[in-house]
């Protein structure tokens, strides 16, 4: 699992490569705290087209980012969910608190 990081003027996208689960989630967390520690009112993207498999603990890594971003004053957006995350992300209900882009 890896992240690499892009920026444009008013957003950072965190693209997620390989799976996000309980044996890299530890690391995520860390990278995407990093990353948000860095800017005040991010607006940060995740990307998730490279991201194979998630389960829980990935789930849970996106809701606690989400809860530190949100706290520091930036949003943050989902977009390119494979078929099998996209169905996590609905059944969970997070695209009623994470807005999901194109």
């Amino acid at each position: 699992m890896h992240i690499r990081v892009t920026q444009q003027s008013d957003s950072t996208t965190a693209h997620l490569f390989g799976e996000l689960d309980h044996h890299s989630a530890d690391q995520v967390k860390e990278d995407l705290d990093n990353l948000i520690r860095r800017f005040n009112d991010i607006n940060l993207i995740l990307d998730l087209k490279n991201l194979s498999f998630m389960d829980s603990s990935g789930l849970g890594v996106i809701l606690g980012r989400y809860k530190k971003l949100k706290a520091k004053g930036g949003r943050m957006y989902i977009k390119n969910a494979n078929p099998q995350i996209e169905k996590v992300f609905v059944v969970s209900g997070i695209y009623q608190i994470i807005k999901k882009i194109k």
